[in-house]
């Protein structure tokens, strides 16, 4: 059973914002360590490797992904095998990031993947090999993607009225929990992604696959992404700052940051109408920040 959280209202008038109404639902705080969405995400996964009986699950990520963050944890805390197939050469897997020296200190197994077979991911000749390596493997899609992944996300929304907002807005990486958001939510409020990465036309298709026709109360904000995964700007973090020691809500740069600013300037440039009431779903994510110093 996935835990209540609070909903945080925020005063965003050191902002000059005054006329938006603005909380946060805090799912950083779902768990101390699997925080945000990736909790749900894993939820169904965990279920059906559970019931398959396998032995080793085998997902896909980068340097900083909470995902094999969350992953990893879930094995240590539970009791099976992990393996991160992680998007980066051999090499650079000799000086890990903090994200990733806790994979492998819960026991998660690294294997390294060239950018171009990490875009075939499990279709890709080096993830036939790995799995060749492991016994009784089960596949989760990098994120906690897949048709288990979005009714995971569908959670996030579970036990909240829905009837004091307008607007829920929230971050998206690969677009599931976007996808679950929408599918859990009343038709007259308006669903808003930002989509963390650079040229992600490609997220709208995606999002897509998980709906019928009827959802159409959804819309993505492309343009906060500063440069792509992973990259920021001194006026991010200046931003974040200024969050945080206003209204005590911390964000990261990879994601909820981009996703808060994002809100701040759609209520600023009135995409996000005077009168509204937004509810803007924390996804975590903060242990992806730890190198840097606020």
């Amino acid at each position: 059973m996935i835990p209540a959280v609070p909903i945080q209202s925020i005063d965003l008038s050191f902002l000059g914002i005054h006329d938006v109404t603005v909380c946060v639902k805090r799912d950083d705080l779902v768990d101390p360590v699997i925080s945000g969405n990736k909790l749900y995400k894993l939820k169904y996964h965990l279920d059906a490797f559970k019931q398959l009986n396998k032995h080793t699950l085998i997902t896909f990520g980068g340097a900083y992904s909470n995902h094999l963050h969350a992953t990893a944890y879930a094995g240590k805390t539970l009791g099976f095998n992990t393996v991160g197939c992680i998007r980066a050469e051999a090499h650079e897997l000799k000086n890990l990031t903090p994200t990733l020296k806790d994979c492998v200190a819960w026991g998660m197994q690294l294997e390294p993947m060239s950018r171009s077979e990490y875009k075939l991911k499990q279709n890709s000749l080096t993830a036939q090999a790995i799995e060749h390596k492991y016994p009784e493997t089960y596949w989760v899609p990098e994120g906690g993607a897949g048709e288990l992944g979005v009714k995971g996300a569908e959670l996030m929304l579970a036990g909240v009225d829905q009837t004091p907002y307008d607007v829920i807005l929230l971050a998206c990486g690969t677009g599931t929990t976007l996808a679950g958001v929408i599918r859990a939510s009343l038709e007259n409020v308006n669903i808003i992604g930002v989509p963390v990465l650079k040229g992600s036309k490609w997220m709208q298709q995606e999002v897509e696959q998980y709906l019928s026709a009827e959802y159409s109360n959804w819309q993505l904000a492309y343009d906060y992404h500063f440069s792509g995964y992973g990259k920021w700007q001194p006026e991010l973090i200046e931003f974040m700052k200024q969050v945080k020691a206003q209204s005590n809500l911390e964000l990261d740069p990879i994601y909820t940051g981009k996703a808060f600013y994002g809100l701040v300037d759609l209520i600023k440039k009135q995409i996000i109408k005077k009168g509204s009431r937004v509810l803007f779903i924390h996804t975590g994510g903060l242990q992806g920040f730890r190198s840097e110093t606020f």
